[in-house]
């Protein structure tokens, strides 16, 4: 009798170590997404500050990429090395002042 006992709490405990192994997976695979969607995000609008397809990028354009550059926590100091940069290559003609726009 007591070993059907330990047999059934040996069983709901795999049970258990199983689903919180799955559910840990899927979350994993969607971290795993959810960056890889981020990480293709940023380049693309990367390449179209810096490449911009016409060869002719306007400032308001321009202004909203680099808006949208600030939900990219993650490669703060990449986009600011890129900006400045940027705004080195672009001298007076870019208006943008970028500084400040991200809160560390």
């Amino acid at each position: 009798m007591m070993e059907l006992n330990y047999t059934v709490l040996i069983g709901i405990a795999a049970s258990i170590v199983m689903f919180i192994w799955t559910v840990y997976q899927y979350i994993d695979t969607k971290k795993r997404e959810q960056n890889l969607k981020e990480f293709e995000n940023y380049h693309k609008l990367i390449k179209e500050l810096v490449q911009p397809d016409n060869g002719a990028l306007y400032v308001d354009r321009q202004t909203a990429i680099i808006y949208e550059l600030i939900h990219f926590k993650r490669y703060y100091s990449f986009s600011y090395r890129t900006l400045i940069s940027l705004k080195k290559k672009n001298g007076k003609k870019s208006p943008i002042n970028f500084q400040g726009f991200w809160t560390n």
